[in-house]
């Protein structure tokens, strides 16, 4: 499952898509399987939300790059949604998906951290809510968002894997960060920060 926030805000709030995607490496299939968890729910499939949000395309090209000839399926979700109220609901039908589904299920959350900020700033923050996140603290999580007016663009879906990881007792981990400044020659004055982060079951 990849979850991804919504920049463009068409469709519903918290929407699924159902149809092939396509990149330069080939196409990927949804999981239509899974469509089954989310009937009767605030989850609904909208392919309106996906038309023109990069969020989760961006993801498909690495994961075919790691699978290669594996095969593998997708199930994207948009969160126009991303308060803790609509995480809660996402991160709800995912544990029992999780706990129930004999095929193995990994979530992946799109979400760049800090947008257009000056870089020292940015990795103060950055490190900051790097900390909750790895810790699982949800509701620190929110709080220093609203508290500091933060930029990360997809907080919704990162704690709907914070609260997955803590029904599932994982632990998260930082693999890495960097900032837009670690790829370029000519240090900009502002930067957009990204870190990539692993949550595993013990």
């Amino acid at each position: 499952m990849i979850i991804g926030p919504n920049h463009t805000g068409l469709g519903e709030p918290l929407s699924f898509s159902q149809e092939t995607w396509y990149t330069p490496l080939g196409e990927v299939e949804t999981d239509k399987t899974l469509a089954s968890l989310f009937e009767k729910t605030g989850v609904v499939h909208d392919e309106r939300a996906h038309l023109k949000e990069h969020s989760i395309e961006v993801i498909i090209p690495f994961l075919q790059r790691k699978m290669k000839d594996k095969l593998f399926k997708i199930f994207p979700i948009i969160m126009g949604d991303q308060s803790k109220k609509a995480a809660k609901a996402v991160s709800d039908i995912l544990i029992k998906a999780m706990a129930g589904e004999k095929s193995r299920i990994a979530i992946i959350a799109s979400c760049d951290f800090s947008h257009y900020v000056p870089e020292e700033y940015a990795k103060k923050h950055d490190e900051a809510l790097i900390k909750r996140v790895t810790a699982l603290d949800v509701d620190g999580f929110y709080d220093f968002i609203m508290k500091h007016d933060s930029s990360l663009c997809g907080y919704g879906p990162a704690a709907v894997i914070m609260m997955v990881a803590e029904a599932l007792n994982a632990k998260g981990k930082l693999l890495e960060y960097r900032t837009s400044n670690d790829e370029r020659k000519i240090r900009d004055a502002d930067v957009v920060g990204y870190a990539a982060l692993s949550f595993t079951v013990q």
